[in-house]
C-alpha cells in the first residue's frame, strides 16, 4: 500500500498551488505521536471509518454504492478540521443521488484544499444537475478525474429514410443506445436555466455531413421520426436534408440544465487533469471567478462510442474576474464554443427617470454593489459611455439578489440619454477579465461554434493555440448587443496561434456574422448588423498562421487602434458553397466579396497593417 507521505511526495511533483507554488509533503502538519503520519490527509477509501466520518469507507468500482453521501461527509469534516488533501483509491465512483435539487455535490467555502481523485472515473446518475459545484472557494484544486453519466443526455440512432417535403428523418435504434423517445417530457432542474431543448446532428463515417449543422428537434418525438422546428435554417430545408443518406448516424442531444463541473465565484480555484464526456450544458464553467485556472482539461466524446463531447461550450469563464486562464487543454466535438472568456452586461436599462437615475433589469444574479463603476452600451452603435459610479440602489444590494430583478439606481454624475435596451457593463478592467489568457490549447472539429471566443473583456491574451475545424470563426473577439449583450473589447492580443481548416465543411449554425473569417474582430448591433462605429480598442493580431479558411483569413471590423502584423495566410475561401444565414441582402453582398480576400478591414481606424504574407495556392 502506498503511504500518505508517498502520495504527498507525488503531489509535490504533480500539483502546483495557484498562489504560492508547489505544495509538498513537508508543508503538511505532522502528528509525531502517530509516527509521522500527515494529519491533513484523508483517503476516502480507507479513512472514513477510522476518523469517525462515516460507518463505511468508499469502495471503488461499486455501481450500487452511492459515493455522494460519503464525499459530502468528508467535505464537511475537512471544513471543520485541518485537512489539506482529500484523495481516493483509483477506480470508478457513482453519484446516484444529488445533494440537493441543483447539484450532486457542493464544495462550499472551502480553502487551501486539494481534492485528488487519483485518475478515477466519476459517473453521475443523470445529466442536467450540476455535478461538482465549487461555491466561493479559495485556493482549492480539483484534479485527476474523468466524468460521465449513467444515463447520458444524448443518444445515437441510424437514419433510415429522409422525407425532404415533410422535412423529417426516420430512424432505427442502435445497439447500446436509448431510443430518443426517452427524452420526451424531460424538464430542467431550474427555471433560471431555461427549458431543455432537443437537437440532432448527422454524421457520416464519423464526421458531420458537409453543409449541415445542428437541427432543433420538435417535441414530442413519436413513431421513430424526428420532426424539425422550422426556424428557416438552410440545413433543415429539403435541399440540404436530401444530401443525407440511409445509414448515416444521427446524434440526438438534450441541451440545458447544468454541466458536470461548475465553479461559482471564488479565488484561485484550479480544475486540472480532468476529462469530461458528454455534458448536457457547458462542460467546465467558471462563473465570476478570480485568479482561477483550467489546466490540462479535456472535453471529448466517450472513447470508441460517442460522437459528441458537450451539448454546449467546452470551457467557459463568463462574467470573468481578473487573471483567469485556460491552459494546455484539449476540446473537440462540442455543440457550442470550445474555449471562452467573457464579461457580459450586468443589466439592461428599462427607463431613465432623471439625469442621474436609471431603472434596470438585472442580468441573472449578477451584482453591482454601491460604489461600482459602470458604463452604458448603445445597442445601435455598440459604443460604450464613460464610467459613472453607483451611489445607491433600490432594492439594496444583497448576496442573493432576485434573478433578473428590477433595480432603481442613483449615480454620482449626470448620465447620457439612455433609451430602453441600453446595456450596463462593469467599468473596472479587473471585473472584465484583465490579465486573463487562453494559451497553449488544442481545439479540433467543433461541430457548432467558435474555437476561441473573447467578448467584453478588457485586457487578455490568446496565444500559442492550435485551432482546427470549426463551424464559426476559429478565434473571435466579438461584441453583440442583443442575444448575449456585452460591452466592447479592449487591450486584447491574439499572437502566434495556428488556425487551420476553420469554417467548414459543416455550416455555421448561429449566423454568418460570426463566421466571416478564421480570425475575427467585430461588433454587431440590435439589428444584427455591423455598426459604423469602432467601439473596440487596442487589439493586436500578430504572427498568427491561418491555413485553408473556408472564408476570409482575417476579418477586422469596428476597431479603433491596434495592429495586424506579420501574419501568414495560406488559403482562403475554401468553402464558397456554404450557405449564408441571418444577414440582410446588402450585408450578404459585401460578405461574399470579403470572402474572396485574405485580409479584410471595415469600420476601423488607427490600425497598423504591415508584414502580412498571403498565398492562395491550393495545398
Amino acid at each position: 500500500m502506498v503511504s500518505n507521505k508517498a502520495i504527498w511526495l507525488l503531489i509535490c511533483i504533480l500539483t502546483t498551488s495557484v498562489r504560492s507554488g508547489p505544495v509538498c509533503a513537508g508543508d503538511i502538519p505532522v502528528d509525531d505521536a502517530a509516527g509521522g503520519t500527515p494529519t491533513g490527509v484523508i483517503n476516502l477509501s480507507h479513512d472514513l471509518v477510522r476518523l469517525g466520518i462515516a460507518s463505511d469507507n468508499l469502495r471503488p468500482n461499486s455501481p450500487t454504492t452511492d459515493a455522494r453521501p460519503l464525499f459530502q461527509a468528508a467535505l464537511l469534516y475537512a471544513q471543520n478540521h485541518s485537512v489539506q488533501f482529500i484523495t481516493v483509491d483509483h477506480g470508478a465512483y457513482y453519484f446516484l443521488t444529488p445533494q440537493d435539487s441543483q447539484a450532486y455535490l457542493r464544495f462550499t467555502s472551502l480553502s487551501g484544499l486539494t481534492i485528488d481523485l487519483a485518475d478515477s472515473a466519476v459517473y453521475f446518475a443523470g445529466a442536467f444537475l450540476r455535478g461538482f459545484e465549487l461555491d466561493n472557494c479559495v485556493g482549492v484544486t480539483l484534479t485527476r478525474f474523468r466524468t460521465d453519466y449513467v444515463n447520458p443526455p444524448y443518444t445515437h440512432v441510424q437514419l433510415t429514410y429522409v422525407d425532404p417535403v415533410r422535412r423529417s428523418l426516420a430512424y432505427a435504434g442502435l445497439s447500446g443506445w436509448a431510443d430518443p423517445v426517452t427524452f420526451n417530457g424531460l424538464s430542467a432542474p431550474s427555471s433560471t436555466t431555461g427549458p431543455l431543448e432537443l437537437w440532432a446532428v448527422v454524421f457520416r463515417d464519423g464526421d458531420i455531413v458537409p453543409g449541415t449543422s445542428r437541427m432543433h428537434v420538435a417535441e414530442p418525438i413519436a413513431d421513430g421520426v424526428l420532426e424539425f422546428v422550422q426556424d428557416n435554417t438552410p440545413w433543415t430545408q429539403g435541399a440540404t436534408l436530401s444530401t443525407l443518406k440511409p445509414g448515416d448516424t444521427i446524434v440526438v442531444t438534450v441541451r440545458g440544465g447544468f454541466g458536470p463541473v461548475t465553479v461559482i465565484g471564488g479565488d484561485a480555484v484550479t480544475i486540472s487533469d480532468a476529462t469530461i464526456h458528454g455534458s448536457s450544458a457547458i462542460a467546465v464553467l467558471f462563473i465570476s471567478s478570480r485568479h482561477s485556472v483550467a489546466d490540462h482539461v479535456r472535453v471529448t466524446p466517450r472513447p470508441n462510442s460517442g460522437l459528441i463531447a458537450s451539448n454546449a461550450d467546452g470551457i467557459h469563464f463568463p462574467s470573468s474576474g481578473p487573471d483567469n486562464h485556460i491552459r494546455h487543454s484539449f476540446v473537440t466535438r462540442t455543440l457550442d464554443d470550445a474555449l471562452a472568456i467573457d464579461s457580459r452586461d450586468v443589466a439592461t436599462v428599462v427607463s431613465q427617470t432623471g439625469p442621474r437615475q436609471v431603472t434596470v433589469t438585472r442580468t441573472n444574479f449578477l451584482r453591482f454593489p454601491n460604489g461600482t463603476q459602470v458604463t452604458f452600451v448603445d445597442p445601435v452603435s455598440a459604443a460604450e459611455s464613460s464610467a459613472a459610479t453607483i451611489l445607491s440602489q433600490t432594492p439594496p444590494d444583497a448576496p442573493a439578489p432576485v434573478f433578473n430583478g428590477t433595480v432603481s439606481l442613483a449615480f454620482d454624475r449626470d448620465l447620457p440619454a439612455l433609451a430602453p435596451g441600453y446595456g450596463m457593463a462593469l467599468a473596472d478592467p479587473g471585473a472584465r477579465g484583465a490579465g486573463s489568457s487562453i494559451e497553449d490549447n488544442i481545439v479540433k472539429d467543433i461541430v457548432f461554434g467558435r474555437g476561441v471566443w473573447i467578448a467584453g473583456v478588457n485586457g487578455a491574451a490568446v496565444e500559442h493555440n492550435d485551432i482546427g475545424h470549426t463551424s464559426s470563426g476559429g478565434i473571435v473577439v466579438a461584441q453583440n448587443t442583443t442575444s448575449y449583450p456585452t460591452p466592447p473589447a479592449h487591450d486584447i492580443v491574439v499572437h502566434e496561434n495556428t488556425v487551420h481548416g476553420s469554417l467548414g465543411p459543416m455550416a455555421s449554425g448561429s449566423g454568418t456574422q460570426i463566421a466571416v473569417a478564421a480570425i475575427i474582430v467585430e461588433s454587431t448591433n440590435d439589428e444584427n448588423l455591423f455598426p459604423a462605429s469602432a467601439p473596440n480598442t487596442n487589439i493586436s493580431i500578430e504572427r498568427n498562421r491561418v491555413v485553408d479558411s473556408g472564408r476570409s483569413g482575417i476579418w477586422v471590423g469596428e476597431l479603433d487602434g491596434g495592429a495586424i502584423r506579420d501574419n501568414v495566410i495560406v488559403g482562403w475561401d475554401r468553402h464558397p458553397e456554404l450557405p449564408l444565414f441571418g444577414v440582410n441582402p446588402q450585408t450578404r453582398a459585401q460578405l461574399l466579396q470579403d470572402f474572396t480576400q485574405p485580409l479584410v478591414v471595415h469600420n476601423s481606424q488607427n490600425v497598423d497593417i504591415q508584414g502580412n504574407i498571403t498565398n492562395n495556392n491550393a495545398n
